[in-house]
């Protein structure tokens, strides 16, 4: 068979195919608008072709790269049957060649089609990636979080400890000079000083116990009245030497079930807090139990929190008009601490407040309410805490 012979074969023998030049009727308008459009398309097929090429050799030698080789070969396969063809049967058929590719195209597609159950290969590995790239942001957050960490703790407990170094060397000159009421002065300024780096640290050990050990949840029966009592009582002194009353009205016979010595360190937190930020008036503690629910809420009578920034307000060392970080105001982590804990027995906490209008913070305990006569106890027995509507102070 002569060459021409296999040329016409491939053409279609004797059969009347026609070119594509021939079915255009020779428009040259449209010839080179389709040869023009199929050379673009062919170049955006090799400039993706070039880009895949060069960042596979990037690539380790992963399963990834053997299923993304396996779609980069379709692609291409694709792109010349698509494409190639239009110009040469411009002026010759070769429908029988163009079929002999397509049989090569569908085996090579259908091979793939077969295996393509290793995309997951390919999406694991970005799953994997985005795993990567959410636990890096997260150790940045992390390390800038400790940074900040350290820093509020070198300041903060540098401030009372150089005032205690001070103090120390006033002591010794007021007792050169046998100074005793400038001596029993000092004595006082380096007590409270000490206290206050106690405080502190209390804080802080609180703190780091919350942040890297997890406490198990005690789920302790007891009456709500009797822990504010006991709560007011020990801040009593504090609050009258600050000029404030401490109130609180929570019915005797109410009994709830959480854990104790927990909720003892959120009350105790909060009104703690309240008193630092009240200047005049007190502080009061109340009760709405709904259902199960019951609701405790702490309202004082000072400085307000301005509604802008109320939202910062639970985020570790927020320090609110305490610009100088005054040491007698903490690390800024009480709030941290009381919301963390609340959190631990399912309940959470809450403040509504504005600038110069006192605070109400609410703690919530959600299925705490506890039907006395379902654990055989009389009301005489549930009435511990008779004082507790007094005014204490």
């Amino acid at each position: 068979m002569s060459l021409q012979s296999f040329l016409d074969w491939f053409a279609g023998g004797d059969m009347p195919y026609r070119t594509l030049f021939h079915c255009m009727r020779g428009d040259m308008f449209w010839i080179v608008t389709t040869v023009t459009l199929d050379l673009a398309v062919a170049t955006g097929y090799m400039l993706i072709m070039s880009h895949w090429w060069r960042n596979e050799r990037t690539l380790p030698d992963i399963p990834a790269k053997q299923v993304l080789r396996g779609m980069r070969n379709i692609f291409l396969l694709c792109g010349i049957c698509g494409y190639l063809f239009i110009p040469v049967k411009l002026f010759w058929p070769a429908w029988r060649l163009y079929d002999i590719v397509m049989v090569f195209l569908v085996y090579s597609t259908w091979r793939y089609a077969l295996q393509a159950r290793n995309f997951k290969v390919v999406y694991g590995e970005i799953g994997r990636n985005k795993e990567l790239s959410d636990n890096l942001e997260k150790s940045r957050e992390e390390s800038k979080r400790k940074s900040f960490f350290l820093n509020a703790i070198s300041h903060d407990l540098r401030t009372p400890l150089n005032a205690i170094i001070l103090q120390s060397h006033l002591a010794e000159v007021n007792q050169a000079t046998n100074d005793q009421a400038a001596l029993a002065a000092t004595v006082r300024d380096m007590r409270s000083s000490a206290k206050a780096t106690a405080d502190l640290l209390n804080t802080l050990l609180e703190y780091a116990k919350l942040d890297f050990a997890a406490e198990p949840v005690h789920q302790d029966v007891f009456p709500l009245a009797d822990l504010v009592t006991e709560v007011l009582q020990r801040q009593h002194t504090v609050a009258a030497a600050r000029g404030l009353w401490l109130r609180s009205s929570v019915p005797t016979d109410l009994m709830i079930r959480c854990d104790l010595s927990k909720l003892d360190r959120v009350l105790t937190n909060l009104i703690s807090n309240a008193i630092k930020f009240t200047n005049e008036g007190g502080i009061r503690v109340e009760i709405d139990a709904r259902g199960a629910n019951v609701e405790l809420h702490v309202i004082d009578t000072g400085v307000g929190i301005d509604p802008a920034v109320i939202d910062t307000l639970f985020d570790e060392f927020v320090q609110l008009d305490n610009a100088e970080r005054n040491h007698t105001k903490g690390f800024g982590l009480g709030l941290t601490i009381a919301r963390r804990l609340a959190c631990q027995w399912g309940g959470d906490i809450s403040v509504t407040s504005g600038k110069g209008s006192g605070s109400r913070f609410t703690i919530l305990l959600p299925n705490a309410r506890v039907d006395a006569a379902s654990l055989g106890l009389t009301v005489g027995e549930t009435n511990l805490a008779n004082q507790v509507t007094a005014t204490v102070g």
